[in-house]
């Protein structure tokens, strides 16, 4: 709980700190993805990555799973054609361990990323998610409205 509450003060912080301007940053270090050549699948031009660590609580948790639902629910096509995707990752994981410094995590997050041929040109910490957790309605609408807006500008 009062970690809860830390990340919750903490998320409040960044979020008056940056407005919820979006992040245009060196992507040295950052994966990027490449299209498989024996895949139909187009180049992911937006991913949604849901950072978390191996202890989740159950705020943590139903992030994950609103995050997903609001994304495999409201952009199926993109999906499908791989212009989407959606990656949960454990940043307690060595291999990814670098996206805390490479996206500045404090806490589990929702980032989206923008990509122009397979490279990163742009990212957003959606961080009213959890503000959001208690509203599913609002919560689906805030991220479908920000993974929306970042598909229109590729």
């Amino acid at each position: 709980m009062v970690f809860a509450l830390i990340g919750f003060w903490r998320i409040g912080l960044e979020a008056e700190s940056n407005n919820g301007n979006r992040t245009a940053h060196s992507t040295e270090g950052v994966d990027t993805v490449k299209a498989n050549k024996d895949s139909a699948a187009a180049t992911p031009k937006v991913i949604a990555y849901y950072f978390h660590t191996t202890y989740r609580c159950a705020s943590c948790k139903k992030i994950e799973a609103y995050s997903r639902e609001a994304i495999e629910t409201g952009f199926v096509e993109e999906l499908k054609t791989g212009i989407l995707k959606f990656e949960s990752i454990n940043v307690d994981e060595s291999k990814y361990k670098h996206y805390i410094d490479d996206y500045r995590l404090y806490a589990k997050s929702l980032i989206i990323s923008r990509l122009e041929d397979g490279k990163q040109i742009e990212w957003k910490n959606l961080t009213k998610v959890w503000q959001l957790l208690r509203n599913k309605e609002e919560f689906f609408k805030y991220v479908r409205d920000e993974i929306g807006a970042y598909l229109k500008e590729s």
